[in-house]
């Protein structure tokens, strides 16, 4: 990627069309949609299986799609893939269709973005099983401190909206390994770095970059 003017803001995941000269979004697609022809400047995209929309009979459906979708090259991140107890497949097709997943991201040596709802076992046992080489990213985190530091020391990078952002997680987790976004409230990415700096007393230049530099470790570039 080559913006054309300094980036300051960087929106790990939404689900929206966004063209600013000044931000990044990551667009999350599922297994199966088109990367848009027309799609913004700054502009790159997730794809993956969402456990919401997985059952028995599409899983292998959707991971044929998922391999087509991900060959595009604005494709950066695979998921959001993960686990969700209240809502979708059982656990059994949520685990094997994520390990399947997790698999097609190695191959394209590419992270993950994860979505985790009370499948805190499942996601830590997928991970000492896979051993991934690149991180993987819990999306829209707004657990508590005890959970957020025990997947800080399993590895685990965070992704946080403007509610995730709390004194208590922000004690606990690397400050290099954060990103910020704005899938929980919809809210501009300007509004969710303002209130990370004032939760962190950091001014907003130093947050802008923070997480541009965290984002370039994530994907070795250079912005």
């Amino acid at each position: 990627m080559n913006p054309g003017r300094e980036i300051r803001y960087i929106d790990f995941h939404t689900h929206h069309s966004v063209g600013s000269d000044d931000t990044i979004a990551i667009m999350n697609l599922m297994a199966g949609e088109d990367v848009p022809a027309d799609f913004p400047g700054n502009t790159l995209f997730s794809a993956g299986i969402h456990p919401w929309y997985l059952t028995e009979e599409n899983s292998h459906q959707l991971l044929t799609e998922l391999i087509l979708t991900a060959a595009h090259p604005h494709i950066v991140l695979i998921g959001e893939a993960g686990f969700d107890r209240l809502k979708g497949a059982r656990t059994e097709v949520q685990y094997s269709v994520f390990l399947n997943q997790a698999a097609l991201a190695g191959e394209m040596d590419k992270p993950m973005v994860i979505h985790c709802v009370r499948g805190w076992d499942e996601l830590r046992r997928a991970r000492k099983e896979v051993k991934p080489a690149r991180p993987w990213i819990i999306h829209g985190f707004r657990g508590n401190g005890k959970l957020a530091a025990s997947l800080a020391d399993d590895g685990f990078w965070f992704s946080l909206g403007k509610k995730g952002i709390t004194v208590e997680i922000l004690k606990v987790v690397n400050m290099e390994h954060i990103m910020l976004e704005t899938d929980d409230t919809g809210e501009p990415i300007a509004e969710v770095y303002r209130h990370f700096a004032d939760i962190t007393g950091y001014d907003e230049d130093t947050v802008s970059g923070l997480i541009r530099k965290n984002f370039n470790t994530l994907f070795n570039f250079g912005i």
